[in-house]
């Protein structure tokens, strides 16, 4: 390509030392503006409350367990803690508190009300897990001492929402486990009442049948006919009705160790339908900003100022090759 055809990067240096007037004057302008316009723009305060999140299981209310209520998290435990930052239940409970429908002046008689309002929330209010797995709790507001109670008040009401949630996972399986209970003690009561029935016409357990035939004998020896009318009545029933006494005694025995093992879960299922325990290990509360953490007016300036120096180059630039093709033509 020749030279009169494209500018190549003395001719481009050339065109603009002749149009630096042009640009300089633009340039100032826009620096000029860009520090007004950022002078006018509201500044916002930053508070963070830092955050990690427990185990998933660290609510272990059995006492032959280790407990390991202070036990950090790992990814999945602060995603799940994530979930909970996000929620509905925190949101409405903050929207309540500070009015903030009218703290960020919009109308909740609007059409788009809500969706407004979910911009602005998600705006100030932003959750970000680091990559040692805590959470990072910022919250922006132009009342720095706001800032720092919404924050705080997030981390609080984390605890609230996920002691709820666990109460109200524990519910069903404590009412479910308490039927099972009183089915097992049913159960054990017939099995008791059998026992009986069966020792009263004479069987005797394991443990005593083996001397029943030398009783049996000493006691004929010793003409106690009395005794070895008794001793030979419980030799019959017990050869009638030993596996029935059997099967009772082991039905009694299981039933005994299911009931131990079902009380055991019946009781951390009621510790689980109580709780209220802190849900988060926290780094760090929220405290009052003293600085603003936006807008960053040097920034604004400076992008400001070389986004319309390069706007101006570009349109010097195209004005110019336009006349070229007017020539040509």
């Amino acid at each position: 390509m020749s030279q009169d055809q494209n500018f190549n990067s003395t001719d481009l240096i050339a065109f603009l030392w002749s149009k630096r007037k042009a640009l300089i004057i633009v340039t100032a302008i826009a620096f000029v503006a860009s520090i007004g316009v950022s002078m006018f723009m509201t500044p916002y305060y930053m508070s963070r409350a830092v955050v990690f999140p427990t185990k998933a299981n660290s609510v272990d209310f059995n006492s032959n367990s280790r407990n390991s209520v202070v036990e950090f998290g790992d990814e999945a435990d602060a995603e799940r803690l994530l979930q909970v930052l996000i929620s509905p239940e925190i949101r409405d409970s903050l929207t309540r508190k500070y009015n903030l429908y009218e703290h960020y002046e919009i109308d909740s008689n609007e059409a788009h009300a809500k969706f407004e309002f979910q911009k602005a929330y998600e705006g100030n209010v932003k959750f970000n897990r680091t990559r040692y797995n805590s959470i990072n709790i910022d919250v922006y507001d132009t009342d720095p001492i706001q800032a720092a109670d919404m924050a705080n008040d997030i981390v609080r009401l984390v605890d609230t929402v996920m002691n709820k949630m666990i109460r109200q996972r524990a519910i069903g399986p404590m009412w479910a486990i308490q039927d099972q209970v009183k089915l097992i003690r049913t159960e054990m009561g017939d099995y008791s009442d059998r026992l009986r029935t069966l020792s009263d016409t004479g069987v005797v357990s394991k443990d005593e049948r083996g001397n029943m035939y030398t009783d049996y004998l000493e006691a004929l020896r010793a003409n106690k006919r009395e005794l070895a009318t008794e001793i030979k009545r419980k030799i019959d029933a017990t050869q009638t009705y030993a596996s029935d006494y059997d099967t009772y005694s082991n039905l009694i025995e299981f039933s005994s160790l299911r009931y131990s093992n079902i009380m055991d879960v019946n009781d951390q299922a009621r510790q689980y339908a109580q709780t209220n325990i802190q849900q988060t290990i926290r780094q760090s509360m929220a405290e009052v900003p003293d600085k603003k953490a936006k807008p960053k007016r040097s920034i604004i300036v400076i992008f400001s100022t070389i986004s319309v120096l390069i706007f101006a180059i570009f349109v010097l630039l195209a004005i110019e090759k336009i006349k070229e093709l007017r020539l040509k033509s």
